[in-house]
């Protein structure tokens, strides 16, 4: 499993869940119930650094 953080306009983050997959992370910050706006997902790194995990669908 890989830690994602998901982070607003701001660059605040505004959650962080584990996913075993980028794609299945990807779907969950698109997904338009949630009342968080997420414009972009991080993933924890090996190295112990946030790196992005993708491009989120417009």
């Amino acid at each position: 499993m890989t830690r994602y953080r998901f982070l607003d306009a701001m660059g605040d983050v505004v959650a962080e869940e584990e996913f075993a997959e980028h794609a299945d992370a990807l779907a969950w910050a698109e997904d338009a119930e949630r009342d968080e706006d997420v414009q972009r997902v991080e993933y924890l790194g090996s190295a112990g650094d946030w790196r992005w995990a993708g491009a989120l669908r417009g």
